[in-house]
């Protein structure tokens, strides 16, 4: 794939399996907007259904009905490794918003311990230059508290000077930070747009070279249908389900399934 990357191709051993990515254009704004690497698909399916004027004419048996795909049926992706401004966009058309912690010197802050050997929360991210008393006495890092200043928090120790209920008096120094935020939900109701799910699939016994398939629908409903799943072992993940809605064209009114490579 030369044009539009895939980024997580699914492998055996050394041998490409193939891949696709789902791209989404929000209220139809001409955008489109990667919602990240597809690692499972469902397409939905219904039996096809026969009355019993059809099965008489055809000598068909109507338990002979059969699982069908349909294009106006809705299809349910898992996606991962998402662009965290696409899916914001997506989801919520809002984008990433910008986060500003201004500089501060010599700030205060007086933390009650509700636990020992528990974090608590410092109100600033990226501190420096700590400095923890109980009262006028000052307390000493790695005996009586731990401190974690890229989080802004710290944790009173058991065995320290800090009992429950004591009052940690804190004062620091608060770095400027300029980032973006995101507002991501689990659930966001639902958006309409264009969908695309590209998908490439590699050559095999039955195909001599790469093939790529589109799944178009002009117009769709964008559903979040799970929970934001993040875990250390694997990237972020996001299921939705897309439901195709009429487009009015008369050729392709659900849209297209349509090889283009």
């Amino acid at each position: 794939m030369l044009n539009l990357a895939i980024r997580n191709r699914l492998t055996v051993g050394n041998v490409w399996q193939g891949g696709a990515v789902a791209l989404f254009d929000r209220d139809y704004a001409g955008v489109l907007l990667d919602l990240g690497n597809v690692t499972d698909s469902t397409f939905d399916q219904e039996l096809e259904a026969t009355d019993f004027r059809t099965a008489r004419t055809t000598g068909t048996l109507i338990t002979e009905a059969r699982p069908i795909k349909r294009l106006e049926l809705p299809i349910t992706l898992k996606v991962n490794a998402p662009d965290p401004k696409a899916l914001d966009l997506a989801l919520f058309g809002t984008g990433q918003t910008t986060y500003t912690q201004a500089s501060a010197t010599s700030s205060t802050q007086n933390i009650t311990v509700a636990a020992l050997d528990m974090w608590h929360k410092i109100g600033a991210f990226t501190i420096a230059n700590v400095v923890v008393k109980k009262a006028s006495t000052t307390a000493t890092f790695g005996t009586d508290y731990d401190l974690d200043t890229e989080l802004g928090a710290v944790k009173p120790l058991t065995g320290g000077m800090f009992s429950l209920s004591d009052t940690m008096a804190l004062t620091y120094d608060v770095a400027a930070i300029s980032k973006v935020e995101n507002k991501p939900l689990t659930r966001a109701g639902f958006v309409s747009g264009e969908f695309y799910l590209y998908m490439v699939l590699p050559p095999n016994e039955q195909r001599a070279a790469e093939q790529v398939w589109l799944r178009h629908m002009a117009k769709s409903r964008l559903e979040p249908t799970g929970n934001f799943d993040f875990s250390p072992d694997k990237p972020a993940e996001q299921t939705f389900k897309i439901t195709p809605l009429p487009s009015g064209d008369a050729t392709y009114p659900f849209g297209y399934l349509r090889q283009i490579k």
